[in-house]
Parts: C-alpha cells; sequence; structure tokens
C-alpha cells in the first residue's frame, strides 16, 4: 500500500473546489447571457460584471437588469427569503434602485437550487413576488400579516420604506434553475450552437469555447484591465477619471468582445500540403482523367501536370479536415468561396492566355499566367484565405479543371475513364 500522501489521497472536507465551481457557475451564466448578444444585436449593448451587482444587462435603450447568482448543493434545503443570503440580496436590488431611480426594468435573484414554496409565508419569496403582483401595498394589514412582516423585514434591513421596497420587488423575478452547477456547462454549450456562425462545430471546438467564453467572463469579473491603458501613465491627465474608464472598459463584454473570441477560436490554422509519389509516363492510364486530359491537350508539361495531381489530392485532403473541424456546412462554405475566387483568376489567365497564342498550344503560358495570378491573390488576401497556401489555390485549379469549369486548349470531346 502507497504511503499516504496528496498525491494519492482525496482530500473530502476542503471547500475550496466548491467554491470554485460556485463561481464558474456564476461567470457561465454571464457567457450565456453574452451569448444572446450574438444571437440577437438588439438584445443588449453590453454585460457589465462584478459592478454593484454579480452583474448587468445594459439594454440599447439605456435601461438595465440587475442579476444576483446564488448556488447552493443540491441536498440542502431550498433558498427562503428570511435567510441572509437572500435577504442581502434583495436588500441590495433595493438600494441599486434607489440609488439609480428609473433605469432598473428588472431584478432577477438566480439559483441552480430552488426556492422555499412549502406555504404562505414571510420565508416564501414567490408567493410574496406574486402577492405584490396582485396588491402592490401593505397599507392595512394586520402586523402578523406574513406579506407586512416580510415587507417591514426589509425595510429595516435596507433603509428603505415600504413604498421603495414595493417598487423594486415589482421588478424582482426569481430564477430557480433546479440543476447541479456542475451542469451548467451544457447550457453554455446550448447558448453557443445558437449563434450562426457556431451552430455546426465539433463538440470539441464548442467544449473550448465554453472555456474561453467563461475565462473572458472571469477576467471581466476580476479587478483588471483587458488591455495597456497608456493615458494611465501620462503626466497631464486626471488619474482617477481615466483609472475609472479603463476598469469599468475592462468589467465589460459586448458583442464585439464575443464574436472575437469565437472569431480566434474558428480562424482557420496554417494549412499543410500533402505530396503523393509523383506519376511517370508509364503510369499515366489510357483513359485519362478530365484534368489530365485538358491539361494535356493544351501542352502543359507532364511534370506541371504531374504536380497539379498532387495538390488536387491535397486539396481533397483539406476538405475532409475542414469538414472535421469546422462541420459539413461551414466546411462546404469554405471551400465553394476558394473555388470561385480561384476561378476567377483561371479564367482570366486562359482569356489572356489564347488571346496571345495566335492559333498555336497556349496551356504552358496559361499555366504560368495562373500561377502569377494566384499568388497575387493570395499576397492581397492571405488572411481570408483559410489557413490556404498559393499551392491550395493551384489545387483548386485542378479540382475546377476536373469539373469542367476550367480549360487549357479550346473544348473538345474528352475521353472516356477507362
Amino acid at each position: 500500500m502507497l504511503n499516504a500522501c496528496p498525491s494519492v489521497l482525496l482530500d473530502l472536507e476542503d471547500p475550496g473546489d466548491d467554491v470554485i465551481a460556485r463561481f464558474r457557475y456564476q461567470f457561465s451564466h454571464v457567457a450565456i447571457q453574452a451569448l444572446k448578444m450574438v444571437v440577437d444585436p438588439q438584445w443588449a449593448k453590453a454585460i457589465i460584471c462584478e459592478n454593484f451587482e454579480d452583474f448587468i444587462v445594459e439594454r440599447h435603450t439605456g435601461t438595465f437588469s440587475a442579476i444576483q447568482v446564488k448556488s447552493r448543493e443540491r441536498h440542502l434545503s431550498p433558498f427562503k427569503l428570511n435567510e441572509l443570503a437572500v435577504e442581502k440580496a434583495i436588500v441590495r436590488f433595493v438600494r441599486l434602485d434607489l440609488r439609480f431611480p428609473r433605469i432598473f426594468d428588472e431584478f432577477v435573484f438566480v439559483t441552480n437550487h430552488e426556492m422555499w414554496i412549502e406555504k404562505e409565508s414571510e420565508s416564501n419569496l414567490v408567493w410574496l413576488l406574486d402577492e405584490i403582483e396582485r396588491q402592490p401595498t401593505v397599507k392595512r394589514l394586520r402586523a402578523t400579516n406574513p406579506k407586512k412582516i416580510a415587507i417591514d423585514r426589509l425595510c429595516k434591513a435596507s433603509g428603505a420604506d415600504a413604498d421603495s421596497v414595493i417598487a423594486t420587488l415589482s421588478r424582482t423575478r426569481c430564477n430557480p434553475q433546479k440543476q447541479d452547477i456542475k451542469t451548467i456547462d451544457r447550457a453554455v454549450e446550448h447558448a453557443i450552437v445558437e449563434c450562426e456562425q457556431c451552430s455546426d462545430l465539433q463538440h470539441r471546438t464548442v467544449l473550448r469555447l465554453v472555456d474561453d467564453l467563461v475565462a473572458a467572463a472571469f477576467h471581466a469579473s476580476s479587478k483588471g484591465r483587458n488591455t495597456f491603458v497608456p493615458s494611465l501613465y501620462a503626466a497631464d491627465v486626471d488619474y482617477a477619471s481615466v483609472f475609472q474608464k479603463a476598469a469599468l472598459q475592462g468589467k465589460m463584454l459586448g458583442r464585439e468582445m464575443v464574436q472575437a473570441i469565437i472569431a480566434d477560436r474558428l480562424k482557420p490554422v496554417d494549412e499543410p500540403l500533402a505530396i503523393t509519389d509523383l506519376l511517370e509516363h508509364s503510369d499515366l492510364p489510357v483513359g485519362l482523367s478530365r484534368m489530365v486530359q485538358k491539361m494535356a491537350a493544351g501542352g502543359v508539361q507532364l511534370a506541371r501536370i504531374n504536380h497539379v495531381q498532387d495538390l488536387v489530392r491535397s486539396f481533397e485532403a483539406l476538405k475532409v479536415r475542414w469538414a472535421t473541424r469546422y462541420g459539413g456546412d461551414k466546411a462546404k462554405e469554405m471551400v465553394n468561396d476558394l473555388l470561385a475566387r480561384t476561378l476567377t483568376e483561371c479564367v482570366e489567365a486562359h482569356v489572356e492566355a489564347e488571346a496571345a497564342a495566335s492559333g498555336m498550344s497556349y496551356g504552358s503560358s496559361q499555366f504560368a499566367l495562373m500561377k502569377a495570378k494566384l499568388e497575387a491573390r493570395y499576397a492581397r488576401e492571405q488572411a481570408t484565405l483559410y489557413g490556404c497556401k498559393p499551392d491550395h489555390l493551384i489545387g483548386a485549379a485542378g479540382l475546377l479543371t476536373e469539373y469542367c469549369k476550367v480549360w487549357w486548349s479550346s473544348p473538345f470531346e474528352l475521353l472516356a475513364e477507362a
């Protein structure tokens, strides 16, 4: 038996990992709200983290929603209004409403657990909110009435009058999730695939995006800034105001930031080329492929034809990698985009070479023109070519030749496949 040590013994008494899991639950809710901005740009302007509340949703209308997130192990009892954690949350809502009057249209108490609803009493927040919606006053209620007891308790804790407390509660709602805190990742996954650009992603890519977005929520909820702010170190500025602006920027998640996180995870890698053994003259079959027939008829050198065959295979392998990495629909969109851009250069090269040929074979000069044009396009558009190299584009040209979109001579009757 191994000697007892931290590397072989699990500590079941240290609550530290549970605390971290509860924080991740909050950050995951921030990520879900932030993703809504990608799905619907009009839904919100920004998510503000750990500034007056756990997080605040800023609307384009200038109004706000304040959200408090409370988590608890599922085997523990549901949340009651008269327990400290819930009371403090409601008191913060009331004080926030008083500090910024008429700009909060909603206050939300979110929990992974449940709300206690066993009977109508001062411990039942859900019942109290329903009662306030039905009758937003405690006037003429007896001191023993549970509604009045609850309101009086909140007034004492917040230092606000009954009308102010009721006004805040009239815009407050509970959102009990009834789930273990560790299952929140699945909710973030579902929110990710709701985004159009993420609907066809591999599951492993979605999982990486979950971590990326939760990390962004963590950083926004921490004391820090996303970027270096040079003006903080200038001698002729009001440091306090510049610091406040920079700190607030660091606490905000906007639509552009979320889209940038997604785009960074989805950006193509620098794609490799796959080269097979070159064909010899004796290896050429009697029934040549359409691409080989057409290029040979145009007078393209055999070495170039062999090389293009390799590049076509490399391009086909690239299509498979993209389908695996990005999903079928996205891969098809990327391939079609490359084919369309390649076809433009192929057509221009064909027209120019044919015009200069004076009736002679022009496939070789067309190849040189096409290669130069594709390399020039690569130089201009490298950032939008999905990590492809010029050789991938030549492979695409070979595929277009096989599809009969590109000719290297005047069209002719192709031989049947052997």
